[in-house]
């Protein structure tokens, strides 16, 4: 009975967040969004004879999302560039609040939640190769500049956090610290009304 009750109470608010809004004056512009983003990061790895590992990386990654007059959303896809390693990429979605301080600028925070992948041999234990896939949870803060109408340059830093960052095999145990990340992004707007 408890969850036909709350069935019955979500459509009902769907139902009235619509009619509401569909009656609302208030009318918001939206754009669509495709961003390139490139940057620079870097993590420590440390193995279960406590060898520590600093990894340091360029990045470069395309996302594609919606903003409205204080938000913005993207999914995004990110390749990192980790010497010794196979392939290590994220992807993921990410949601910004952004403070209009200027008509040429403003500073956003942000959110991010996804997957990251990682494969890389291991010289120490004959060259074994090692997959890793987890998730990860971040935020990231800066700066977007607004050079031309439908253009804007970004400027910002991210700290991307494993929560699960041990991984084991054969024995071994290694553990991924945060990822910290500075980078910069050309984002291209799109009217949609």
């Amino acid at each position: 009975m408890t969850n036909i009750f709350k069935k019955l109470l979500v459509v009902g608010l769907m139902l009235g967040t619509i009619s509401y809004a569909s009656s609302n004056d208030y009318v918001y512009s939206s754009d669509s969004l495709v961003g390139i983003e490139g940057g620079y990061a870097s993590f420590d790895t440390k193995d279960s004879n406590a060898i520590k590992e600093n990894e340091k990386f360029g990045v470069a990654g395309l996302k594609i999302g919606a903003q409205t007059h204080n938000v913005r959303m993207f999914l995004s896809f990110r390749n990192a560039f980790v010497e010794d390693y196979d392939y290590a990429y994220m992807y993921g979605g990410e949601i910004q609040y952004k403070f209009n301080f200027s008509s040429i600028a403003n500073f956003y925070i942000g959110a991010n939640i996804g997957r990251i992948s990682f494969r890389f041999e291991d010289p120490s234990n004959s060259n074994t190769v090692r997959d890793f896939t987890t998730k990860y949870v971040g935020g990231d803060v800066g700066f977007n500049f607004h050079v031309a109408n439908n253009v804007d340059l970004e400027l910002g830093a991210r700290l991307i956090s494993i929560p699960d960052p041990e991984h084991t095999l054969n024995g071994v145990t290694y553990t991924f610290d945060d990822i910290t990340m500075g980078y910069m992004s050309i984002i291209f707007k799109y009217q949609t009304n």
